[in-house]
């Protein structure tokens, strides 16, 4: 099943967007008459017949919608910091969003050796990796600084965990302690989170836990921990 993406199903007559239209009619040549299944990356996910049928102006009517496609009873939000080589965090985006991932922020640390996210592009990407996994949900994502983050997350009812190397941590990040809650997810620069960092997620509550017992990549530890928490929401 082949799913495509418009960011209002508020009408019932649309047209696709020129890339989403030649793929529609060039390459799968779709024709007047066939329904598609579009979804707005927002949990909506309608069935549309096409009305009109050109690789530049492709328009479809819905015949029916579904809203809350494919929701998962809990949400999962990866607050990472971002890596210096930038196509390890736009992989770890596009594989998180194929997993189920609701919401994800950016955060910039002392240690952050790329202060910048271009979030356009990974806007692009998570709406390719949403339709290439029959998902209908684009992931909230924002940059924000750690201070500012952990003061706003005070006010999040979620549970909160922390991971960073530390070796005298036994405390597991274990999928039976995760059951039946929103969770979030903090995970520090290649170079961890600083002293100073640290002793503030602890003082906002944050739960000190390790990914495994090996030492991951940041942009690892990051799709590990979405891992875990999807594994409970099949």
């Amino acid at each position: 099943m082949q799913f495509f993406y418009h960011r209002d199903l508020g009408q019932s007559v649309f047209e696709l967007s020129a890339d989403e239209a030649k793929h529609c009619v060039k390459a799968l040549r779709k024709k007047v008459g066939d329904n598609i299944m579009v979804t707005d990356g927002k949990g909506c996910l309608a069935t549309a017949q096409l009305i009109d049928a050109s690789p530049s102006h492709c328009v479809a009517q819905i015949i029916s919608i579904e809203e809350n496609y494919g929701k998962r009873p809990h949400s999962f939000h990866l607050a990472i910091a971002p890596t210096k080589n930038a196509d390890r965090i736009e992989w770890m985006v596009e594989k998180c969003i194929e997993m189920g991932i609701e919401r994800i922020s950016f955060i910039i640390c002392e240690h952050s050796e790329r202060p910048k996210i271009d979030l356009e592009r990974l806007q692009r990407i998570a709406i390719s990796a949403m339709k290439q996994s029959n998902t209908c949900l684009i992931p909230s994502m924002e940059v924000v600084s750690f201070v500012d983050f952990l003061q706003h997350s005070n006010n999040l009812q979620v549970d909160c965990y922390m991971a960073w190397c530390d070796d005298n941590n036994e405390e597991e990040y274990a999928a039976q302690d995760l059951n039946g809650r929103d969770v979030l997810l903090l995970v520090g620069p290649e170079g961890d989170f600083s002293e100073k960092e640290i002793a503030m997620a602890r003082t906002a509550g944050y739960k000190e836990v390790k990914l495994g017992k090996r030492r991951l990549r940041t942009e690892t530890a990051g799709l590990y921990g979405c891992c875990v928490f999807a594994a409970l929401q099949a």
